[in-house]
């Protein structure tokens, strides 16, 4: 039993200073790690509008974001996707004061 004893410490200052050597070269010797070269832009999501949904307006948390073209057509964007064209999710249009029934 205290040959097994014996191995045992013998293993755990093995260990130990291992772990003691490996922690001071650590922080005597840093690496020299590659630092990423600094990026100029935006590298996160990016979603693209058509041209022809016009100014954006503005937007808010309930209704989302708001474009609107030369006709005054409205358009309400509220779930876009990363690398391609939202969805519209409401689409308001002018119409003119005498079509009647306002159907289109």
């Amino acid at each position: 039993m205290g040959g097994m004893m014996r191995k045992f410490m013998i293993q755990a200052l093995v260990l130990t200073a291992f772990l003691l050597g490996f922690v001071s070269s650590s922080l005597l010797f840093p690496s020299k790690a590659i630092k990423a070269a600094p990026q100029s832009g935006f590298g996160g999501c990016v979603a693209t509008v058509p041209q022809q949904w016009g100014q954006f307006r503005g937007g808010s948390a309930q209704s989302g974001l708001a474009f609107e073209d030369r006709e005054g057509t409205i358009r309400f964007l509220t779930n876009i996707p990363c690398g391609g064209t939202p969805l519209v999710a409401l689409e308001i249009r002018r119409i003119s004061a005498n079509s009647g029934s306002g159907s289109n």
